[in-house]
């Protein structure tokens, strides 16, 4: 698979846009009760999200590396991989949703659009062929059991 830019950069060119958002158009900013709490919730699932996927990655012993998905030894179907196909890239999107709670600035939802967007295209459907020609009718179940992002 051939990657122009690896989905740690894309996060943090997501990251970026929320940010320069915030300092670019002051005027569309917003505050509200919560929006701290509102934000870390967010954060919080993200960190959760993304570690879960990691660590069910390890215990099985299969690759992380999001450039070499043809790399899997195994299908990993348990834990947060009951609910979701890329926990992974489903917790940086939650993490740069908590951001964008955070700042409070609309505009930064075109990060999170980016973000969904690039990763979908550009690597989990690249990363979906890789493992349908590793696993098969397995991968496939799969697919049809369990949702790409939530």
């Amino acid at each position: 698979m051939k990657l122009k830019i690896p989905p740690v950069i894309v996060f943090f060119m997501a990251l970026g846009i929320n940010f320069g958002a915030h300092y670019l158009f002051p005027e569309y900013s917003y505050g509200f009760l919560y929006q701290t709490l509102l934000s870390r919730i967010f954060l919080g699932m993200g960190v959760l999200a993304l570690f879960s996927g990691i660590i069910s990655f390890r215990i099985k012993g299969t690759t992380v590396d999001p450039l070499n998905p043809e790399k899997a030894s195994s299908l990993v179907q348990s834990g947060i991989y009951k609910y979701t196909r890329n926990p992974m890239y489903l917790g940086m999107a939650l993490v740069l949703l908590g951001g964008i709670v955070r700042i409070g600035n609309p505009i930064g939802l075109l990060a999170i659009m980016f973000f969904i967007w690039y990763i979908t295209k550009f690597q989990i459907k690249p990363e979906e062929a890789a493992l349908k020609k590793i696993f098969g009718a397995e991968y496939e179940k799969f697919c049809n059991k369990v949702r790409r992002w939530v």
